[in-house]
């Protein structure tokens, strides 16, 4: 059965767009962890990044305001940490620990 409505099928391609652009799909070995879930586990480096701080000047809408946590994010999972501890997570900034852990804490 094809699909011939051409509003269903924007609707549904906007659906899967929105799902494949989620912080927590982007990064699936990624979790977030408290510091006593990763005592035992390997600690890597803190990273920190800031926003790009022209967002804040102008009214222009972006798609991702707050771009200091997702670049803390991918930072992270380039060095294939399997959790991060935020420290500080704000719009102008965040910073986490980075740890990898052998066992899941799931």
């Amino acid at each position: 059965m094809a699909m011939r409505n051409p509003a269903i099928q924007l609707i549904l391609i906007g659906l899967i767009i929105v799902f494949c652009s989620c912080t927590k799909y982007r990064f699936p070995n990624l979790r977030v962890a408290e510091e006593k879930m990763v005592r035992d586990c390997q600690y890597l480096d803190t990273i920190s990044e800031s926003s790009d701080p022209g967002k804040f000047v102008t009214n222009y809408q972006f798609d991702e305001f707050y771009d200091g946590e997702l670049k803390v994010m991918e930072r992270a999972n380039n060095m294939e940490a399997t959790h991060i501890v935020w420290m500080y997570n704000y719009p102008i900034g965040s910073a986490a620990s980075a740890y990898r852990c052998e066992n899941r804490l799931d």
